[in-house]
């Protein structure tokens, strides 16, 4: 078994190994930002000076609210009523890296199988059949490609990769790019 994705592995290698206080003291702002550190590294990616970044929404008084978004672009917020930008930011980056820890099981890796279901569950929500999953003109067969051509890669890159896809579909430069017939391949510049 790959150890590397063993979810008690995960825990240890990100918690301190000394921590005396246990884990009502920990300083989840730092332990993001050495997750994704480490992350990138493994990728041998050169790490930036900040791979998370921190926006506070501007508040004279309480309950404060803080975002924090991840390298792939992915954003999470504070969940609890917080009386102190810290505590939001602190509660926001509590959030991040448990949904990261989450996202590096082997679980919320795209498979064959989680293709085939999440292909069938599109289309019984949807007036389409089966059939138009190998149809890529159609939203079905659409989803069916983009989940093929990411196989491997976790639920949270697939989600990213979504919603700049969307985004651009809003936008109008989907449209553009098949109207002038452009390749799905993206070049490298």
């Amino acid at each position: 078994m790959d150890r590397t994705l063993d979810p008690q592995l995960l825990v240890t290698q990100v918690l301190p190994q000394n921590d005396q206080h246990g884990a009502r003291d920990l300083n989840v702002v730092a332990l993001l930002q050495e997750f994704w550190e480490k992350k990138e590294k493994r990728k041998a990616i050169f790490p930036s000076e900040s791979l998370v970044a921190y926006e506070s929404v501007p508040s004279p008084d309480p309950p404060f609210v803080c975002y924090v978004t991840l390298p792939g672009g992915s954003c999470f917020g504070n969940f609890q009523c917080c009386t102190s930008r810290a505590e939001a930011r602190r509660d926001a980056a509590k959030v991040a890296l448990i949904n990261s820890l989450y996202n590096e099981l082997p679980n919320r890796r795209i498979t064959q199988e989680f293709i085939m279901k999440s292909v069938q569950e599109a289309v019984a929500s949807t007036s389409g059949n089966v059939d138009d999953a190998d149809d890529p003109s159609t939203s079905i067969g659409a989803y069916h490609y983009m989940l093929e051509a990411n196989i491997g890669k976790t639920m949270l890159e697939f989600q990213e990769l979504m919603i700049v896809f969307q985004l651009l579909h809003w936008n109008g430069s989907l449209k553009a790019l098949r109207d002038t017939k452009c390749s799905r391949q993206v070049s490298n510049i």
